[in-house]
């Protein structure tokens, strides 16, 4: 039995092809299909300065041979090498970092995806250079043999990464009949070493991979472009009708990642963060290419809701976890993840079962319950609400998410813009059937992940620590007939669905030059607010950003943690409440800083001051409602993150410490986290008026709000706030390194085992000037490329090569950063080669680069 909401009924229409989209896009659609059978997705915006591309082949990493992992992934990074009409390695991306663009790929199991953007004049040639690398790729021998090193890179980065490795352990016990146990990024080893000592012929492989899964019947090209559809036609027509149609047959996979022996397992797992989480899995039949059902996300919606009643509400009382996420975002041909994560705290740790047996009580009240149409229909209206006011992404981003949804989908001409976002038609029959399926615990896979565990077993790849064991008969039986829990119930309806979608501004034609500045409409010793009403966009949405300034927010270690702790608490404490105006695309999001906090308010206008309020309240009444449960949950939660910020990748812990070299009054992330132990709840309660009564705020108020709206904001935080004393701005100046010597920061990682080292050469360059910061980003914009090109694709130095410009409190730099296995000093010395090797700009190169800033 299915229930259907047309798309019209959701304010959706048609164009002249049949194609649903929003009455408010101005983007104009048309699907085509080339002569050799490739599909195309062609979008005109007028408005659009940037353009973009993409291609999604539909062959993926499942596609590997057995004993050659990574193939696919390694044939992705040849592509970008060379090809017969643009030989020059790095030629494609040299040319659009010249003209403002940038490029990128990725493989995913089933599929590939090669995406790019540039200055609209310049798209025709970058659809011409992309088009060959699937007419006539080079595969040199000499680049194969350098971009094995390059894979190779990649792989050392993910190697101390617990996603990465969860992950991979997951599919390393996969089953050995479907190709989920693949590993799919390849390293020097699988394409190298083992492959020779195989007898096997890399780079013959890898052409021969090309020739099997390189077809133009299993490709979907989309264009974006400012050019009209018949323009952006005749560009896909020139130039990717040459791609060969070899006819090949898009792999299909049946079967389930794990046998049904391979289900009811408990598998442990060492971490290398301080963190604590669990996983349960289950494994549900298809609806890949039943789009418009989709009964895996209205189950993911009802058991990963966070109001009253829900899972993680009864876990947070109990002091046992601190998020929980469910549904997975993507589906296969032949089944759908279904995975539960949660955040773990140490005592939850210690109830791992009794977690399990919560979640076990909520899914039988839904399966008792029943799938319930209004909820359904309820979250199928937001769905559509969001798609209707949807604002542009990057044309990059546009193109590689219509690319890959076309392609995974099978979506016919009408689905081509809205596919796989708007289920609007209720299944009730395959929701109680998956239902059923996660009902019963002997379908489930559980995993509990932390440093610290008994393990008996070493993944390959990653060498990630891990056990598995059956769960017990008697605790699956437990789990699959417990009582009711009078904590758990169903969601209600959402307050925070807007109703007023009016707008409240003239609306002015969205490619009008016409552009005001905010305008400063309250200002005395408490508050700022600055208010731009939107005559631009023409959507019912608004956002308001608040810079809370104190000094008592960074004056002391212990006050940075009490107000990093004041901040989450009450967003803790909100979270039933607010969970709902987030589903209505109502959202906020915090963050501390050296001078405070601040708070940026997004969504439909009609019920965004609601939110607001809420939350001002809840800053000044926050003590009334304080835990200690939830104090000590995320004391600890600060401590963790403060002591796994100094295990990031070495990249990012180089850049961190050039930060801490030049910046004044910063402090150590050491300092912090030794500053929790003495931080305590009594603490906290008494710090907490005297940060109330410390507070200024600078605001600006933009979009579908008018006067009065400001009005209603204004009188909100003078309700809730008295006015402090002027305090004394908190100044975090950047220091001037000396020019007579050069200043070393080295540090030893501390992560075990890790691989990488990483240096990042600053180079000052003085205070900044409007004229020597438009020097210097034009500078960085020339030598980024050349730097990649040397050091990452010639050199062979690692994966994350990368330069860029900075300006740091009006000081402005030039950094220069590699991750590599190669020491420290060596990598310096190969930066320092290559900028005392920049060459004279000649004024062509000049006018080539600055006619795209």
């Amino acid at each position: 039995m299915h229930f259907e909401i047309g798309m019209c009924e959701l304010g959706f229409v048609r164009n002249g092809q049949g194609i649903y989209h929003s009455p408010h896009d101005t983007n104009h659609y048309r699907v085509l299909t080339l002569p050799n059978t490739m599909r195309v997705v062609l979008i005109s915006d007028p408005a659009t300065q940037q353009a973009g591309g993409a291609v999604t082949v539909m062959a993926g990493y499942w596609s590997d041979p057995e004993e050659l992992p990574g193939l696919a992934h390694f044939c992705e990074h040849m592509l970008f090498l060379g090809t017969e009409k643009y030989p020059e390695e790095n030629g494609y991306a040299a040319f659009l970092s010249a003209h403002g663009g940038s490029h990128n790929a990725y493989t995913a199991q089933d599929n590939t995806t090669y995406f790019f953007e540039v200055q609209q004049e310049h798209l025709e040639h970058t659809l011409d250079r992309l088009a060959q690398f699937f007419i006539a790729p080079l595969f040199t021998e000499s680049a194969t043999a350098r971009e094995m090193l390059a894979i190779d890179s990649e792989n050392n980065n993910n190697l101390q990464q617990d996603a990465w490795r969860f992950s991979q352990i997951q599919q390393h016990l996969g089953s050995r009949d479907h190709p989920y146990h693949k590993y799919g990024t390849g390293n020097a080893e699988t394409l190298g070493k083992d492959a020779v000592a195989a007898g096997i012929d890399t780079r013959a492989a890898l052409l021969k991979f090309y020739q099997d899964h390189y077809s133009a019947n299993k490709m979907v090209l989309t264009i974006l472009g400012r050019e009209d559809l018949d323009t952006l036609q005749k560009w896909a027509e020139d130039k990717f009708s040459a791609v060969q149609n070899r006819n090949c047959k898009v792999q299909v996979f049946n079967g389930k990642p794990f046998t049904p022996d391979q289900m009811a397992t408990r598998l442990q797992v060492q971490c290398v963060m301080d963190g604590i989480s669990m996983v349960l899995s289950w494994y549900l039949p298809s609806n890949l290419k039943q789009h418009q059902t989709s009964p895996g996300s209205y189950l993911g919606h009802m058991i990963g809701h966070e109001g009253p009643g829900s899972i993680l509400a009864l876990l947070k009382k109990k002091g046992w976890a601190n998020f929980l996420m469910a549904g997975s975002p993507e589906a296969f041909a032949d089944f759908e993840p279904m995975p539960i994560t949660i955040g773990l705290t140490p005592e939850g740790l210690d109830h791992v079962n009794d977690i399990v047996a919560i979640i076990y009580q909520y899914i039988h009240m839904l399966s008792e319950a029943g799938p319930e149409q209004w909820t359904w229909e309820e979250s199928l209206r937001l769905n559509a609400l969001s798609a209707l006011y949807l604002e542009k992404g990057s044309p990059s981003a546009t193109a590689m998410s219509t690319s890959q949804r076309v392609a995974r989908l099978a979506l016919s001409d009408e689905w081509v813009v809205l596919g796989g976002g708007i289920p609007n038609q209720f299944d009730p029959d395959t929701i109680r059937s998956h239902l059923s399926i996660l009902a019963n615990p002997a379908n489930m896979r559980l995993a509990v992940l932390a440093p610290d565990l008994t393990v008996d077993s070493v993944e390959p790849y990653y060498g990630t620590k891990y056990s598995v064991q059956p769960i017990a008969p008697e605790l699956l039986k437990i789990w699959a007939s417990l009582p009711k829990n009078p904590d758990l119930f169903l969601p209600s309806a959402n307050p925070f669905i807007p109703t007023d979608l009016s707008l409240k501004g003239p609306v002015v034609p969205r490619n009008s030059l016409a552009f005001d500045l905010p305008t400063l409409v309250e200002e005395d010793a408490q508050m700022k607010i600055w208010h731009k009403l939107d005559t631009s966009f023409n959507v019912p949405k608004a956002s308001i950003f608040m810079n809370v300034c104190t000094p008592l927010a960074y004056s002391s270690p212990e006050n940075h943690i009490m107000t990093f702790l004041f901040v989450e608490l009450v967003k803790s404490s909100l979270n039933e409440y607010t969970y709902d105006a987030g589903l209505a695309s109502a959202s906020y999001t915090t963050e501390v800083i050296r001078t405070g906090f601040q708070i940026l308010f997004l969504g439909y206008s009609d019920k965004l001051l609601v939110l607001v309020e809420k939350v001002l309240q809840r800053l000044t009444d926050v003590v009334a409602v304080l835990d200690l449960t939830q104090f000590d949950m995320y004391l600890d939660l600060i401590k963790k993150n403060k002591k796994n910020a100094m295990q990031n990748p070495a990249y990012q812990i180089a850049l961190y410490y050039d930060r801490m070299t030049t910046a004044v009054g910063r402090f150590h992330h050491d300092e912090t986290r030794a500053a929790c132990s003495k931080v305590t709840y009594e603490g906290l309660r008494a710090f907490i008026p005297k940060l109330l009564a410390s507070l200024n705020f600078d605001i600006l108020v933009h979009g579908n709000l008018n006067q009065q709206d400001v009005a209603l904001l204004k009188n909100a935080i003078q309700h809730n706030f008295k006015a402090p004393p002027i305090a004394k701005v908190l100044q975090t100046p950047t220091v001037i390194l000396p020019t007579e010597y050069e200043t070393h920061c080295v540090r030893e990682s501390r992560i075990k085992d890790d691989v990488n080292n990483a240096t990042a050469s600053v180079f000052q360059i003085g205070r900044a000037s409007y004229r020597s910061a438009a020097v210097l980003d034009l500078l960085s914009t020339i030598i980024v490329q050349p730097f990649m090109t040397q050091l990452r694709t010639q050199e062979q130095l690692g994966y994350i090569v990368h330069s860029a410009a900075s300006d740091s409190s009006g000081v402005l730099s030039l950094m220069f950063l590699v991750q590599s296995e190669k020491s420290v000093e060596y990598l310096d010395e190969r930066i320092e080669a290559f900028v005392a090797a920049i060459p004279v700009l000649t004024p062509l190169y000049f006018h080539m680069h600055n006619t795209q800033r």
